[in-house]
């Protein structure tokens, strides 16, 4: 019973329905449950409050004993928000890195805290403004928020605003419109209001980008060398995520899982040593042969 309680509280908690949340973990610590599920509620409890005392509280649930590897995985990804808040980038990606070498280790498995540790470190890329590798370790994970997705849906539309964000960032402007254009139309629009924002910021770069066209085309009309020729082969590594935006809004189709979690460049010792372990602990393994031959079908 504890474990259903658990686990109703974090799908609740993913969907932003906190009197949910509230009322889960107070049952919770009215039943004679577990220390560990106890634990648990102790944990919704602090993060519901994290607004009072945000870090010295959350950082107290990892000195619970109790408390299961899985929730302390989803502290430090809690954590890692207020230090990128902060501007501590470094300790941020510390942290993401922490939590999905816990998070992938074999006796606890959550997929989804692997692939959101993922795309927090894509957003500390896009901060630093490495948009292409941002963008490069989300479409990795994209396979795996689809499939998490389907039980799931909430944090998938949350990726896919960061991916709209990074496609935007590189200039892919019509499938970032599409990303946005999901995540819009889902039931979760209305709670993040930053997704509109997203909205706004992918409009304004393609009035940019049209104006700088006309602008350009005016001028004079240049004929392609042939020395280009040769990269008109990667971009059809970009059809496989096109394919994939474009059938998105029919249906979820079945997808297997893929887990990495990406390098950051960082300039202290502990980082790099941690990153070290996870590099050991998460290897990234070759997508099947029939993915290539098929972009309908998920690496």
């Amino acid at each position: 019973m504890g474990r259903e309680l658990a686990a109703i509280a974090h799908r609740a908690y993913l969907a932003r329905q906190m009197d949910v949340v509230e009322m889960i973990s107070r049952i919770m610590l009215d039943l004679p449950l577990t220390d560990s599920m106890r634990a648990v509620a102790r944990y919704y409890q602090v993060i519901l409050s994290r607004e009072q005392s945000p870090r010295p509280a959350i950082e107290k649930l990892l000195e619970e004993p109790a408390l299961p590897l899985v929730y302390r995985a989803r502290v430090l990804q809690t954590l890692w928000a207020t230090y990128v808040v902060e501007g501590d980038l470094n300790t941020a990606t510390m942290l993401t890195i922490e939590s999905a070498r816990i998070a992938s280790a074999s006796s606890v498995r959550d997929l989804l805290s692997v692939a959101q540790a993922t795309q927090q470190i894509a957003v500390i890329q896009s901060i630093h403004g490495d948009h292409k590798q941002a963008l490069a370790n989300l479409d990795t994970v994209f396979p795996l928020f689809r499939a998490i997705g389907k039980s799931c849906p909430a944090p998938y539309y949350d990726f896919l605003n960061s991916l709209a964000v990074e496609l935007g960032e590189v200039g892919r402007i019509v499938e970032a419109e599409a990303a946005c254009a999901i995540t819009l139309a889902s039931p979760y629009a209305a709670l993040h209001p930053n997704w509109t924002e997203t909205r706004d910021e992918i409009a304004a770069k393609r009035q940019s980008a049209s104006s700088s066209f006309v602008a350009v085309n005016r001028a004079c009309e240049v004929k392609p060398s042939p020395q280009i020729e040769p990269h008109r082969a990667l971009r059809r590594s970009t059809l496989r995520l096109s394919t994939w935006l474009a059938c998105e809004k029919a249906s979820f189709q079945r997808a297997s899982i893929v887990t990495l979690v990406s390098a950051v460049v960082v300039h202290d010792g502990p980082a790099q040593s941690i990153l070290d372990r996870v590099r050991t602990s998460i290897r990234p393994r070759a997508p099947p042969a029939v993915a290539e031959n098929n972009p309908r079908i998920n690496p």
